[in-house]
């Protein structure tokens, strides 16, 4: 009994021998298959690339320095207002005989209205282009009959103003120069006309009065926030031209006082 045991632990130890030979010879051939193939550079790949060659550098705003030291060339204004309009030379759409005095008196339209003008700086002044929305409505009975007139506005314009005199724009006045095209209603008791009257030009001319300096510390905050530059209250006035088109309405005026607010980014 004690051979078989001694003979049993000699084969025991022999195949764990072989098996531990064979495993090392396997995980060798491995090792070196894998030197082999690293040697071509292509084990190991990074796929990062940049995004982009172009740097891009963000200053901060500067709230400190006066706004001709701290505006960029380029710049946006937003604005809201409203004018009045008072069409003297204009014949109903209706019965093309009856005035704009018979059915209105001396009322004026109120036309309400909105812009965006991209702004270019430069050491003069600025310089902007911008589209405007404006819609405005009248009715009376002052003639002993019912009329009302109904205007929307749609403009394209140039303007330039004069925003680099001094360190900061308390005043700065501007002229304008549009084309504007109307889409125009009026409506009696009995009858309802509509149409579109061909483009005309209209010129404004105005001052822009900031107010940055009502409230200092809200003005700093919107600026460093939301990059408002200034403030202002638009104080104007408006001229419109007639249409060039003899069957189309004379919507021709003399000078509209106006007023408004302006944004500027």
């Amino acid at each position: 009994m004690k051979k078989m045991n001694l003979r049993l632990k000699a084969i025991d130890l022999v195949l764990k021998t072989l098996v531990c030979t064979t495993a090392t010879l396997i995980l060798s051939a491995a090792h070196a298959a894998t030197d082999d193939s690293g040697k071509g550079g292509d084990i190991v790949e990074d796929y990062r690339k940049p995004v982009s060659d172009i740097v891009e550098l963000h200053y901060p705003i500067e709230p400190d320095k006066p706004y001709k030291q701290r505006r960029n060339t380029n710049g946006f204004m937003l604005s809201i207002g409203y004018e009045n309009v008072l069409f003297n030379q204009y014949l109903s759409a209706i019965d093309f005989t009856t005035p704009y005095s018979d059915m209105f008196g001396s009322s004026e339209i109120q036309v309400y209205k909105v812009e965006a003008n991209y702004k270019f700086n430069f050491s003069l002044g600025s310089l902007m282009a911008g589209m405007g929305l404006g819609y405005g409505t009248l009715s009376s009975v002052g003639s002993g009959t019912m009329h009302s007139i109904e205007i929307s506005k749609y403009s394209a314009s140039l303007s330039y103003v004069m925003d680099a005199l001094a360190n900061e724009p308390y005043v700065a006045p501007y002229v304008t120069a549009g084309l504007m095209q109307l889409d125009l209603k009026e409506t009696s008791e009995t009858d309802s006309q509509s149409g579109s009257i061909q483009m005309a030009m209209f010129y404004q001319a105005g001052l822009l009065v900031q107010l940055n300096w009502l409230d200092d510390a809200v003005s700093r905050k919107a600026l460093m926030d939301y990059g408002l530059q200034n403030t202002y209250a638009d104080l104007f006035i408006s001229h419109y031209e007639p249409s060039s088109s003899p069957d189309d309405p004379n919507t021709g005026t003399g000078w509209n006082l106006g007023a408004g607010l302006r944004l500027e980014f």
